[in-house]
């Protein structure tokens, strides 16, 4: 009889290995699986990476470094035209038209016209004259060349020669006083026109059509707006560091203005110990009668450190500016302002040549706050 308990026994030996090896291979997924499946802990890493890397600001900067400046002093100014006249009238007369304020008027163009026609009568009538005249004195040198002939051949007395030419002397001397009254008469006419002696623009009419005006009474304002310039009264020991030609900044309205020194007055006030400079600037920079400052030199030339004026943080109780240290980290410096020359500022503090400065970005930078820096263009 065969006994069937071996086969049983060698069957389940079979059985657990294959078991075994499948038990085995489960283990070995379920460990790649642990390793290659990412952490539940990764995205909440990743965010807090994130907000990290978001806290990093990014700022500009420039280098701090010596710069050559002078300390400036501030003069207030005025902005002035080179030409502002009142025109004035040469002849008297009734008043037939006056330019509308804010004309724009060439140089010889009429800008007022008195009524004329009474020295248009005078002018015919003088001329007539004058033509009379000059018709009598031919008469009368004929008659006294004729009379010195006769008187030569003993035909006539000395005396009749005598009165022919006295005669013609009269006339002439009658004919270049008429001359003299029509040329008179024909100045009046042709100045009974104002004219512009420059271009510019009529700021005022000081008379109106239908009133009379008389020699020297002001008619209109004229300003040439194309030429202006800035005047200033600057102390005697600070005109010594000006020169004529020189670049000089100055501001207008809150705006920075470039202007050049067109003249320095050397005649001196005795009471402010000023003199006058004027410096000229371009036509479209300004108004005629704006305040102006006007920053000149007060003392030599030096090296200062300086930074743009951009990087400076003002409050009412101090100025700041921040730093970039080694770490990349922003550094808040109290800093004093000293001279400035355009838009650079000279600056006095814990602060050194090759610093890093913050320009842009600084308004919204804490002390130890994580910079990403940024050359400025």
């Amino acid at each position: 009889m065969i006994s069937m308990e071996a086969p049983l026994r060698n069957l389940t030996s079979v059985s657990r290995m294959k078991l075994g090896v499948a038990g085995l291979a489960v283990v070995v997924l379920g460990g790649a699986a642990f390793w290659l499946w990412p952490s539940k802990s990764t995205p909440a890493q990743a965010q807090s990476q994130m907000v990290a890397e978001s806290a990093i600001k990014t700022v500009s900067i420039v280098v701090a470094k010596l710069t050559r400046m002078a300390p400036t002093l501030s003069l207030p100014g005025t902005v002035v035209a080179r030409n502002d006249s009142k025109l004035a009238s040469e002849v008297q007369g009734r008043v037939a038209w006056v330019a509308e304020v804010g004309t724009s008027v060439a140089e010889g163009e009429v800008i007022a016209r008195l009524d004329n026609q009474v020295l248009a009568m005078q002018l015919a009538s003088q001329k007539a004259n004058v033509a009379r005249l000059a018709a009598s004195l031919r008469y009368n040198k004929d008659q006294a060349d004729r009379m010195q002939k006769l008187f030569s051949s003993n035909a006539i007395a000395k005396s009749q020669r005598d009165q022919a030419v006295s005669t013609r002397d009269m006339t002439s001397a009658e004919l270049n006083a008429a001359q003299a009254t029509l040329n008179e008469t024909r100045y009046q006419y042709e100045h009974s026109e104002i004219r512009a002696p420059f271009p510019g623009r009529v700021a005022a009419r000081l008379i109106n059509a239908g009133e009379y005006a008389s020699p020297g009474k002001d008619i209109v304002r004229l300003v040439d707006i194309g030429s202006i310039e800035v005047k200033a009264q600057a102390p005697i020991d600070v005109a010594h560091f000006l020169k004529e030609g020189a670049s000089i900044p100055i501001e207008v309205q809150g705006h920075k203005v470039p202007a050049t020194v067109r003249a320095i007055v050397p005649v001196g006030d005795e009471l402010s110990r000023t003199v006058e400079v004027r410096l000229s600037i371009a036509p479209d920079s300004a108004l005629v009668g704006d305040a102006a400052k006007v920053f000149v030199p007060s003392d030599e030339p030096r090296n200062v450190l300086a930074v743009p004026r951009d990087a400076l943080v003002l409050r009412e109780d101090s100025t700041y500016l921040f730093k970039v240290d080694a770490k990349n980290q922003a550094q808040r410096v109290a800093i004093e302002t000293g001279t400035e020359d355009g838009a650079m500022v000279e600056v006095r503090g814990p602060i050194k040549s090759g610093d890093k400065i913050v320009i842009q970005g600084a308004e919204r930078l804490e002390v130890g706050d994580k910079v990403k820096p940024k050359a400025a263009t």
